[in-house]
């Protein structure tokens, strides 16, 4: 996927993930403006308005955009390095509030589990999030975000 289209793909992987437990608590959003002021990936990114426009399609579509977004993982043919900072923003979000809620874990083996890049090294990337990223639900084999999401 070329840089151009990927930052906001990225972009919206934080929103997503921010937003799938239901509530968007006030570190995430914090989180997210410290991710794209201080990341490498995100300079230059302009987020107000993807920020708004993604979390409207939440509250609009509710579990369905999850949906639509795991399937946009697939057909966006990430490389290994861009899947890496996939996930490397999705644990920063789900860790942002302190409380990593099981639709959140849920959303991340989800995520993973469209990515080429297998468990072992994002482990190697990531050791501290261990517990996060082995799969102890199988939560990857679900084939939809059954999770309702009213924001």
């Amino acid at each position: 996927m070329k840089n151009i289209e990927f930052k906001p793909f990225l972009f919206k992987s934080a929103v997503m993930a921010m937003a799938c437990d239901g509530d968007i608590a006030e570190e995430e959003i914090t989180e997210i403006k410290n991710i794209v002021a201080n990341e490498i990936y995100f300079m230059g990114y302009d987020f107000e308005e993807p920020l708004k426009s993604n979390i409207e399609n939440i509250k609009v579509n509710g579990k369905n955009a999850i949906n639509q977004y795991l399937q946009e993982i697939v057909s966006n043919d990430l490389n290994e390095h861009q899947e890496v900072l996939l996930i490397e923003v999705i644990l920063k979000m789900i860790q942002a509030d302190t409380k990593i809620e099981d639709a959140e874990l849920k959303f991340l083996q989800m995520t993973k589990s469209k990515l080429k890049t297998d468990e072992q090294t994002l482990i190697v990337k990531f050791p501290h999030q261990i517990d996060y990223l082995i799969d102890f639900n199988n939560y990857g084999s679900h084939e939809e975000f059954t999770n309702e999401i009213s924001i």
